[in-house]
């Protein structure tokens, strides 16, 4: 596994596009000292996650005994899940959150099922050499998503709510779709069904 390989991944799965969304919804009328304290928190429990899954990915799979196809379809089914309440603006959360948004970006962004299903996925064809690689490439990631959030914190005072919630749909969209395709390829790796390939 190259870097630019696991790191191109991750970005798709996990990058500032994301991440950026969430925390500007997530962090509304916060003041300064609270958007730090739920990105610095975040991108904790993030880097924790990750490289867990990372370091113990393979050996997880192979205790649980599960396979690539049956990791892909739920990942697909519980993306799609999240989506549909992305796009419907429903919340399966209490309205009200302790942790001032820490928990909504951290588990629905950081910690969402295709970023999980990937690097689970990527753990198990690793070697030891391609397991250091591909946590590389996942703390630069999220490094790059602090960054971003930086930026944004700049500029969070010209930027209206109301774009960010119709971007949220149309993320929402995206989103399902993948989640769709996620599971046809988990039916299609479980040999349930036949995918023609384009």
């Amino acid at each position: 596994m190259k870097f630019a390989e696991a790191f191109s991944i991750l970005v798709a799965v996990v990058g500032p596009p994301k991440i950026l969304l969430a925390f500007l919804v997530d962090t509304q009328g916060a003041d300064s000292r609270t958007r730090w304290r739920v990105a610095l928190t975040s991108t904790a429990i993030a880097l924790g996650v990750g490289l867990f899954v990372v370091a113990a990915g393979r050996v997880l799979l192979t205790l649980f005994h599960i396979n690539s196809g049956a990791l892909t379809l739920a990942s697909g089914v519980i993306l799609f899940v999240h989506a549909l309440d992305l796009v419907l603006g429903r919340k399966q959360e209490p309205t009200h959150d302790e942790t001032g948004g820490t928990h909504e970006l951290a588990t629905s962004y950081y910690a969402n099922p295709v970023a999980l299903a990937y690097l689970f996925l990527l753990a198990e064809e690793s070697t030891v050499p391609s397991t250091l690689i591909l946590g590389g490439a996942f703390v630069a990631v999220v490094a790059l998503d602090l960054a971003s959030i930086a930026v944004l914190g700049i500029l969070l005072r010209w930027v209206k709510m109301t774009y960010a919630w119709v971007l949220v749909r149309v993320l929402g969209v995206l989103l399902a779709a993948l989640g769709v395709d996620l599971i046809l390829q988990g039916l299609a790796a479980l040999r349930f069904i036949e995918l023609e390939v384009s």
